[in-house]
């Protein structure tokens, strides 16, 4: 454009796209105020950039905070495409797609997307540098373990290893340190290879091992505990080394019960299989529903039969529905004709279908729901990751042997009191004999200060426990707390004098001489293993004299107590980091087999063992401190989907009836 003023003609450039008007006198100006304007100035034109890779930008904190200046950097943002890969769970190609690559450009076009394989080098490299950081993190410190197995679809048996660990601040860790391949799942395999896992780690100090009731984990514990005695670090000379998962405990003891009542189970499971069977169906209940409820969008969840904890969530869902169900089978013909169809049985072959459940099996699924709902709430306190559970298996298993005795007592409800003595038996095969518990559970109670050694021996009693199984245990569970003490106090107090003194060949014959100087180093050998054992007594009888804490008292911290009274319990407080690091389930195996099998998914099942292991482990480290996006949906998502599905059917309802009424200023006659 050229445009005339009082100097005389002057050359203006119009910008595309913001229409702003600049010089462009190509002797004066030249392209470059153009170009600048495109790339700087303009926010509607393709070329525009909020700044170049010198230019810092401000931005904020990921959980809030003040504004901090950023620049942009190639290789930091490849560690971050990197972790978000992982994070993420995104295969590798991820980085190759237009759709990908077309977002990137868009937020920074200075960014160079990297390919598959140097992807695949990052994970790698990252994995690394975690892995070193969390050796770092451990150190010398004692780890608790908790192991399973798993069989890939890539038909590969996979062994994942835990460790539980308490840092300086008592702050309770949980990381996967490996999650490798194994020969076989018979239980010396297993255990070379745990052994040589943790080899690998420098981890040669492990107080428990958590395990479920599979009989090849018993081998696995027996050939860790020959190889952590021939190192010298096992505590306790191994006695308690075994744990065993509370929670598989209580998920044998339900699915027995479940198997006594499958009939019932079964009818109450196939009619919520109806009305999902279909979208017809499951209008046709939502219609009984209104009539009865006047809820337009009801639903029940379907179960996973191999998952206890979703029959238990589809039971009491179908409970609210029991007339809704039972009108069904009086009314709704294509309902009933569906029980009389027959399905395959691995056993039987050809059956006919379990159901419409009638009066009992209601019933039955109503006595077995109360049961489920104390067995799956205590699931959940045991099975949780963050927070220290190895207190709480003693007094939770006590308050369902309470629970259980109760109503088996209750001769009001018929049913629920012959569940409760069906519970009772499969309970008491896991649990009935407390002498044969492992200690530390018992160690873990007795290490509450809300608890103590005396309230140990109140519950016993009133459980009907005989006195003399009450002091035997009891003086057992001193013993091993003395005893831990004991090897603590030792390792912590005598050190090198007590290795001068017992494996010292040479150093022994010295002290065997006449002459003074030996005589001085006996007595004061002797001195220090006096004062050691008067200290024994002291510090955990001086625990048991202080007062209790406050048992009511909501707002208690365990592990903060503990953290407040280190010196005042300087050695017992380093067994209760031991102890409360303890996990009571291996539900972090189970999380780990389920994120591994989102990972070697069929378009990934070509990822060799050790990049399965780098994606598992260091997927779990970026998160350990981070929110877990897989879990089970809680009720109040469930209930967030429901208003939604709800929503949905209005807009859709209303775009029929606008689709389906006259055009405006049309005539009805026309």
């Amino acid at each position: 454009m050229i445009k005339k003023d009082a100097h005389g003609v002057k050359v203006i450039g119009v910008c595309n796209y913001c229409k702003e008007e600049m010089p462009a006198d190509s002797k004066k100006n030249g392209t470059t105020g153009l170009k600048n304007h495109l790339a700087r100035r303009c926010k509607l034109s393709p070329l525009y950039q909020r700044g170049d890779e010198t230019q810092s930008v401000l931005n904020s904190e990921t959980m809030g905070g003040g504004l901090f200046p950023q620049t942009f950097n190639q290789k930091r943002s490849e560690l971050k495409c990197v972790m978000f890969l992982i994070k993420d769970e995104m295969p590798f190609r991820v980085v190759e797609g237009s759709g990908f690559r077309d977002f990137i450009t868009e937020l920074q076009p200075s960014f160079k997307i990297p390919n598959k394989k140097e992807i695949a080098a990052g994970v790698w490299d990252l994995f690394l540098v975690e892995k070193a950081k969390i050796m770092s993190l451990i150190g010398d410190q004692r780890v608790s373990i908790t192991t399973d197995t798993w069989t890939s679809i890539q038909n590969i048996n996979y062994m994942v290893v835990t460790a539980h660990f308490m840092d300086n601040d008592w702050k309770l860790h949980k990381r996967i340190i490996n999650f490798t391949k194994i020969t076989s799942h018979k239980g010396d395999d297993i255990g070379r290879c745990l052994e040589a896992c943790l080899n690998s780690w420098g981890i040669d100090k492990v107080f428990s091992i958590t395990v479920d009731n599979a009989s090849a984990n018993d081998e696995v514990v027996e050939y860790m505990a020959k190889s952590l005695k021939s190192k010298n670090t096992i505590m306790l000379d191994g006695k308690y080394l075994h744990m065993r998962c509370a929670c598989h405990i209580l998920n044998l003891i339900v699915k027995d019960v479940l198997m006594e009542l499958y009939n019932s189970i079964e009818g109450i499971r196939n009619c919520v299989k109806y009305i999902h069977s279909s979208p017809e169906r499951l209008a046709k209940f939502r219609d009984f529903v209104f009539l009865e409820k006047n809820e337009k969008m009801a639903n029940v969840l379907m179960d996973d039969v191999t998952r206890w904890n979703t029959t238990y969530k589809m039971l009491d869902g179908a409970l609210k529905y029991k007339k809704v169900f039972s009108r069904m089978a009086d009314d709704n013909a294509y309902f009933v004709a569906y029980f009389n169809e027959y399905e395959k049985d691995a056993k039987e072959g050809l059956v006919k279908r379990v159901g419409p459940p009638v009066e009992e099996d209601w019933e039955n699924a109503q006595a077995l729901v109360h049961f489920l709902k104390k067995f799956y709430d205590t699931t959940l306190k045991l099975s949780a990751t963050k927070t220290c559970t190895s207190n709480l298996v003693f007094t939770e298993m006590v308050g369902l042997q309470v629970e259980i005795e109760k109503k088996m007592k209750d001769g009001r409800d018929p049913k629920l009191q012959r569940v409760a003595f069906s519970i009772k038996l499969k309970f008491e095969k896991f649990w009935g004999s407390f002498e044969t518990v492992n200690k530390l559970v018992f160690v873990a109670h007795v290490l509450d200060p809300r608890y103590k050694l005396q309230m140990l021996k109140i519950i016993f009693r009133n459980l009907g426990a005989e006195p003399t199984k009450i002091d035997f245990v009891v003086s057992e569970v001193k013993k091993c707390m003395l005893t831990l003490y004991n090897e603590y106090k030792g390792s912590a107090s005598i050190g090198s004098l007590q290795l001068f003194d017992l494996q010292d060949e040479d150093a022994k014959d010295e002290l065997d001489g006449d002459d003074a100087q030996s005589q001085l180093v006996r007595d004061l050998l002797q001195q220090i293993k006096e004062e050691q054992l008067a200290d024994i007594s002291n510090e955990v009888d001086k625990y048991f004299a202080d007062p209790f804490e406050n048992a009511l008292n909501k707002g208690f911290k365990l592990l903060d107590w503990w953290k407040g009274n280190q010196s005042r319990y300087p050695i017992l407080s380093k067994i209760a980091k031991e102890i409360f690091s303890i996990p009571s389930s291996t539900v972090t195996s189970g999380n780990a087999f389920s994120l591994g099998k989102r990972i070697v998914d069929p378009f990934r099942s070509s990822l060799t063992p050790e990049m399965v292991e780098a994606l598992v482990c260091t997927c779990d480290w970026l998160r350990a401190d981070e929110f877990c996006f897989y879990k089970e949906p809680t009720d109040e998502e469930l209930e967030f989907y429901k208003q939604l599905e709800e929503i949905q059917a209005i807009s859709s309802t209303a775009q029929t009836s606008t689709n389906q009424s006259p055009p405006p200023h049309s005539s009805s006659t026309s």
